[in-house]
């Protein structure tokens, strides 16, 4: 599947997410549950996120990935002429951008299950054990790891595509055109992830000693470990 096609089949499965609906409700537990989320994330990658280095990078991947953060404007840059902006932006790129988008919004749709699948439970403070509870009772382990296996995928992609100086001169090139042309919040939040993994020597590298560890809670969760999030 070409970049285009990836990017079009993730734009179905975005727009099809329970949280653009009216169920306000629902918005304000799922916004707990990824509050909660995050929370442990910054608590468990705090080894990593010590490495000045690493703040950017893994503050744009725990923000607009995990998080989602101003995905909803990217997603409709993408929906209102996702082939003119392949046209302009370089082939590269648009891979990476496919890659980033699918985890960000397979992380969505996890996000989305764990909130039904807490349900009431997250109308009042969420504690590990009732996440640990819920994460267990939903499953679908296989998609955590193909989530894992795209955060890995990004940094790769950077290293292997962007990294290099007439792509990026040619990236930097094409901002006017891309924001005249309407794609300037795809444009943005590609320059931002760009622009946060530029100072590592390789995001590769920080990308899968990120996913290493939560592979291995992952493994832990699934195993019924008393405390899967204490690294052994």
């Amino acid at each position: 599947m070409n970049p285009d096609e990836k990017l079009q089949q993730g734009l179905e499965r975005f727009f099809a997410l329970r949280q653009h609906g009216k169920d306000a409700r629902f918005k304000a537990r799922l916004r707990s549950l990824q509050s909660f989320q995050a929370t442990r994330l910054t608590r468990t990658h705090a080894p990593l996120l010590a490495e000045p280095a690493n703040r950017q990078a893994i503050g744009f991947l725990l923000d607009e990935v995990y998080g989602g953060k101003d995905l909803l404007p990217v997603a409709r840059d993408i929906r209102r002429a996702v082939n003119k902006a392949s046209g302009l932006l370089p082939d590269r790129v648009m891979a990476t951008s496919a890659s980033v988008l699918e985890a960000a919004i397979l992380t969505q749709e996890l996000d989305e299950a764990l909130a039904e699948t807490l349900h009431d439970s997250l109308d009042g403070p969420l504690d590990t054990p009732l996440y640990i509870d819920g994460f267990r009772a939903l499953g679908r382990e296989p998609e955590r790891q193909r989530q894992l296996d795209l955060i890995g995928e990004v940094g790769h992609h950077v290293d292997r595509y962007v990294r290099g100086r007439m792509l990026q001169a040619t990236f930097r090139m094409v901002r006017r055109p891309v924001h005249a042309a309407g794609f300037g919040n795809l444009y943005d939040f590609l320059d931002r992830g760009f622009t946060a993994m530029g100072d590592l020597k390789s995001a590769g590298t920080l990308m899968s000693r990120l996913t290493d560890a939560e592979a291995r809670i992952l493994v832990r969760i699934y195993a019924n470990h008393p405390d899967p999030f204490a690294e052994p």
